[in-house]
């Protein structure tokens, strides 16, 4: 597992992507609403129980961050089902896609690891940026109540 963490802090975009994923959900437990907090704990969590679970192998299905993906996936649908934020809505069907980039891979195991990858980053980054707009408009609401 430690193997995993130094490898995979060793590539640029990844370095990237995690440092602002920390912020963001640093940012929802500072500003943001039960909504945002909770998600933040979640997202982290399921962050470093896939890095946890990933096998080294990277030409094999991570049925591991698979499960977990399903597991988030499943969170976010029951928020859906309680919330009525279209962030929330854009988060999930990014998650949704995370997911089929998985089915497909599991499908056509010749699809190319990098493209797997780069699909499996997009749509992660984008759903970091709809949850990012979500705690914003948390951060947003706080601070315009605080001015009337």
């Amino acid at each position: 597992m430690f193997q995993f963490f130094s490898d995979l802090f060793s590539i640029l975009p990844t370095q990237i992507a995690a440092t602002v994923m920390l912020a963001v959900c640093a940012l929802a437990l500072l500003i943001g609403r039960r909504l945002e907090r909770w998600l933040a704990v979640a997202t982290v969590a399921a962050w470093f129980i896939s890095a946890a679970v990933q096998t080294p192998d990277r030409a094999a299905v991570q049925w591991g961050i698979f499960t977990v993906d399903i597991v988030y996936l499943l969170f976010l649908i029951a928020l859906c089902a309680v919330e009525r934020r279209a962030w929330i809505l854009f988060m999930t069907a990014f998650q949704l896609l995370v997911v089929l980039t998985h089915v497909a891979f599991i499908i056509d195991l010749t699809l190319m690891q990098w493209s797997f990858f780069s699909t499996y980053y997009l749509w992660s980054d984008a759903e970091l940026v709809a949850f990012a707009v979500g705690v914003g408009q948390a951060g947003w609401g706080r601070w315009s109540a605080r001015k009337v």
